[in-house]
């Protein structure tokens, strides 16, 4: 999919894939094809994926980007290095292709459009993976849990075992919707922080997942394109699993989505404005050692339209990092994404996360403990920077 924004002076891309991740190497070579086939700045454009585990990883272009790394550990776990494999080669040629033509489409069928935006809750079809277990408390003689995951048949993700406690979790839905003449829907971009694993691992097919079948019935219930923007849902799963899971999520989302719709709010017009910002993440013992490197470069960028903020993160952050930055946003509808414009350190929490255990910090987690709040200050020092440049003028709200 792509969605291109334009105000006359500036054009903003995003381009979403349904893979799993976004390679640097590849962010690059998109940005030189759609920027030079758009006639635009190549930094100007966001490239995202959905996630979906049902997909190949992104090709990997060029090496350079990850210290010693060319396939990253995320593509070469369980399976050979896919880029020489001849089918995948041509296919990473089309995928390029594919970008710009979509790019390409959707600037040719640009109109004027008014912006809205509204939010619904949506947390029934969510969990938290890493449940917070207690400190201290449990009797010595406690029996221990059983361990009952997702495949067991007494699975129930509204239960915690062990004493433990829920960890965090972003519970909304937002929907942003461009309109055009006589209110005609346009686009509608819906955003959700949450695994797309419903059909992965069961299925070997190709699959787009519960965002897929998400995004087709929010089309054809609203009309226009529907566009899906994954959000940070490192340590979110879906609530189930399974084809039908799938069909009950895509069509309660929908449901979610024409309620948002009904309640929205227009926002203020305003000139586009695009930044980016780099910082360099600290790597553990395991991480230097894969990419012979002391540090890796997490590349976070910003677009702008008004009081609407599109914050991308590279790799895959956790919910606090998302809750973090939109926090201290200074733009009031703020929508922070994962797997953008790279891998980073893959795994990403907020300090404390390490000490917690569990897959996603081990080696899914290249960075040290520290990195999730170094993406959280970059990304919120490049929000203030872009919203003092922008000469807005907020009224401060009214204390309760």
């Amino acid at each position: 999919h792509a969605l291109v924004l334009d105000d006359g002076t500036t054009k903003a891309v995003l381009i979403r894939w349904d893979l799993v991740d976004v390679s640097e190497s590849a962010r690059d070579e998109v940005r030189q094809a759609v920027g030079a086939a758009l006639g635009m700045p190549g930094e100007n454009i966001l490239v995202h994926a959905s996630h979906t585990h049902s997909a190949p990883w992104a090709p990997v272009y060029r090496a350079g980007h990850r210290g010693a790394e060319r396939d990253t550990w995320w593509a070469i776990r369980h399976m050979p290095a896919q880029n020489e494999f001849p089918p995948y080669q041509r296919w990473m040629a089309r995928l390029i292709a594919a970008s710009v033509e979509a790019a390409q489409r959707a600037l040719a069928g640009a109109m004027p459009a008014t912006v809205s935006i509204g939010r619904i809750a949506a947390h029934e079809f969510l969990h938290n993976r890493r449940p917070r277990a207690p400190g201290w408390g449990l009797a010595t003689d406690a029996k221990p849990a059983p361990v009952i995951n997702v495949s067991h048949p007494d699975w129930n993700p509204e239960i915690l075992q062990g004493g433990a406690s829920f960890g965090p979790m972003d519970r909304t839905l937002t929907l942003v919707s461009w309109r055009g003449a006589n209110d005609q829907p346009i686009a509608s971009l819906f955003h959700v922080a949450c695994h797309a694993v419903s059909i992965y691992p069961s299925n070997p097919s190709l699959s787009a997942d519960w965002p897929g079948a998400a995004s087709r019935t929010i089309a054809a219930t609203l009309g226009g394109e529907s566009l899906f923007l994954q959000g940070c849902c490192g340590d979110i799963n879906p609530w189930r699993r399974g084809e039908g899971a799938v069909a009950t999520m895509a069509g309660g989302l929908a449901t979610k989505a024409q309620l948002a719709a009904r309640h929205s709010v227009k926002l203020k017009a305003a000139p586009l404005q695009v930044g980016r910002t780099a910082v360099q993440l600290p790597l553990t013992p395991e991480g230097k050692k894969r990419l012979q490197a002391e540090t890796v470069a997490a590349e976070i960028q910003v677009i702008v339209c008004g009081p609407l903020a599109i914050v991308g993160l590279p790799g895959e952050p956790m919910t606090e990092l998302g809750l973090a930055i939109r926090e201290k946003s200074p733009f009031p509808q703020t929508l922070v994404l994962g797997y953008s414009n790279g891998n980073g350190a893959h795994y990403v929490g907020m300090p404390g996360e390490k000490a917690r255990g569990g897959y996603e910090a081990t080696a899914a987690g290249a960075g040290t403990d520290e990195c999730g709040a170094l993406m959280v200050a970059a990304a919120n020092t490049l929000l203030a920077d872009v919203f003092a440049k922008s000469g807005y003028v907020t009224k401060t709200p009214p204390k309760p």
